[in-house]
């Protein structure tokens, strides 16, 4: 985001006014400098998006905004107008693809409602939407109420990344490749993923209810049923079968299919061989 704007001043206890910090704000947004960001927010600041629903907050703000910009695909040109409000000020913006590097076809446009406790910023509320001079005013009065009733992106995951976290580790899962490596770390995978390792745990035990050897010995058995429909054709048998899934032993294989599938391989491949007769 970029904006001048003038007559910026600064009180008798040498404080900047909200127009100055909304300035630098801006300007730090637009060089997504978060270190620069944060240094014009309150120590107990907390960040509001809207369409996710969820606020982030405290040690956690910086992975947050990290990431948020680390993944961002649009460009932002705030309006030139700053709505004044009770406790803060309002900035209206219009959101471009970042391919549209002149600005000339807005995708969508915004409002963020930002409040202050002196001179610096306490709350920024981001709503993806551009109503009204007089509703904005009214959004203003109750966007703090949304800090503390939002669900909390945890250690600075927001759901959108999540939602990204957990369509790679189903692209992997598919492609399967990456699976068969028996040796595969957590490092690894976070690494194919493209997250650290602390999001891909939380990703995997807290939101897919799953573990990273669990997860992994899922991926493995499912594609060992491919392996397995070509049994009764050939003289492969289980440890070969365990091998090239991954596994590194076939009591190692056994227990994962047996825990994927509530049956065991030889149930499994019994059933399979009378369908297929």
């Amino acid at each position: 985001m970029l904006l001048s704007l003038n007559g910026s001043q600064y009180d008798q206890r040498g404080k900047m006014d909200r127009a100055e910090v909304i300035e630098r704000y801006l300007a730090a947004w637009g060089k997504k400098d978060v270190p620069g960001l944060l240094k014009l927010m309150h120590p107990q600041a907390s960040y509001y998006d809207a369409f996710w629903g969820e606020v982030c907050s405290g040690s956690d703000l910086s992975d947050y905004l990290e990431n948020s910009f680390e993944y961002e695909t649009y460009t932002y040109k705030p309006d030139d107008e700053l709505i004044s409000t009770q406790n803060g000020l309002i900035i209206r913006y219009d959101a471009f693809d970042r391919n549209d590097t002149e600005g000339l076809v807005p995708i969508f446009n915004g409002a963020e409602v930002i409040t202050f406790s002196g001179d610096m910023i306490m709350t920024i509320s981001d709503y993806y939407c551009d109503p009204n001079r007089i509703d904005l005013i009214e959004i203003a009065s109750l966007a703090e109420m949304q800090h503390s009733r939002s669900h909390v992106a945890p250690l600075g995951l927001s759901a959108k990344i999540s939602g990204r976290i957990k369509q790679r580790l189903q692209a992997l899962a598919t492609d399967m490749e990456t699976f068969l490596d028996p040796a595969l770390t957590v490092a690894q995978l976070a690494d194919h993923v493209g997250c650290s390792v602390m999001h891909l745990f939380h990703v995997l035990e807290e939101e897919l209810e799953t573990s990273f050897l669990q997860f992994a010995y899922e991926c493995r058995a499912r594609y060992a049923t491919t392996l397995m429909a070509n049994m009764s054709n050939s003289h492969i048998g289980f440890d070969q079968i365990a091998k090239q899934s991954g596994f590194e032993t076939v009591a190692e294989f056994r227990n994962a299919f047996q825990f994927t599938f509530g049956q065991s391989a030889d149930e499994y491949l019994l059933k399979s061989t009378e369908r297929s007769n």
